[in-house]
């Protein structure tokens, strides 16, 4: 599975990329902002991305509402990875498209547990 993290924490993203590899995911790509994720996801064909909602300039939801108006990105799972965590927000992201939702800070079970379940939606859709 290809994962593309974007996290504006350097230490987050050094943790998560870490915890990636623990659970034995290799192909791992991290991006400090939604501006540097775009084009990597134009050129590349991710599986999932980690996405914290809280980014400088333009936010998690807001590239995730750019990425859902794109027929190309229509299977593209999502886990939204933030300190977020009012009901509304949470609703508001599922509405948009989103295949997980995990409030900071990072559990590595959790994080296993998600990606599990986005392995098997990734899984029966290729099948």
């Amino acid at each position: 599975m290809k994962i593309l993290i974007v996290e504006d924490s350097n230490t987050l993203r050094y943790i998560m990329v870490k915890l990636l590899k623990e659970l034995g995911y290799t192909e791992i790509s991290a991006v400090d902002s939604a501006e540097a994720a775009i084009p990597l996801l134009q050129n590349s064909d991710y599986d999932l991305l980690l996405l914290d909602w809280k980014l400088p300039q333009l936010s998690g939801l807001d590239l995730l509402k750019q990425i859902r108006a794109v027929p190309k990105f229509a299977s593209l799972q999502v886990i939204m990875v933030t300190t977020v965590h009012e009901r509304k927000s949470i609703l508001q992201a599922v509405q948009t498209g989103i295949q997980g939702y995990i409030i900071k800070p990072l559990d590595i079970k959790v994080l296993g547990k998600k990606l599990k379940e986005v392995e098997g939606t990734i899984a029966t859709r290729g099948s």
